[in-house]
């Protein structure tokens, strides 16, 4: 049991709880709300870094066949993402919907896709640079 400080739960307890709605399939559309405008800026986020990925990969002089392989793993992952933030966004829109679930299964399959993608090609790129 964590402990209570004055009747308030401490940030520890704070931390947990919020961690524990996350690794539920929520019903609530305020949390599910929050869940998917955070995912919706992270996927943002992580489209932008893969592009970078992409322009740094083309920098270096020496291009290899495993240096290319890895700049259009960047690239695939970085559409993920992009493809990630569309479907978000008509998510967010519709959040009364009954097939609501579906679009939440599909955008967490896709967003895992994307960042297993890049992680791949993070590994290419470490390969092709030694």
């Amino acid at each position: 049991m964590l402990p209570v400080v004055d009747g308030q739960a401490t940030a520890d307890q704070n931390d947990l709880q919020v961690f524990a709605v996350m690794l539920r399939n929520t019903r609530d559309p305020d949390v599910l709300l929050q869940m998917l405008l955070s995912l919706l800026s992270t996927s943002g986020t992580m489209a932008g870094i893969s592009l970078a990925l992409v322009g740094i990969v083309n920098l270096r002089i020496l291009s290899t066949k495993v240096a290319s392989v890895a700049d259009d793993i960047f690239l695939f992952a970085s559409l993920g993402f992009v493809v990630v933030c569309y479907m978000t966004f008509f998510a967010i829109r519709n959040i009364q919907s009954p097939q609501l679930s579906r679009w939440t299964d599909v955008i967490d399959f896709t967003f895992l896709f994307s960042l297993t993608l890049l992680v791949i090609a993070g590994f290419v790129t470490v390969y092709a640079f030694i």
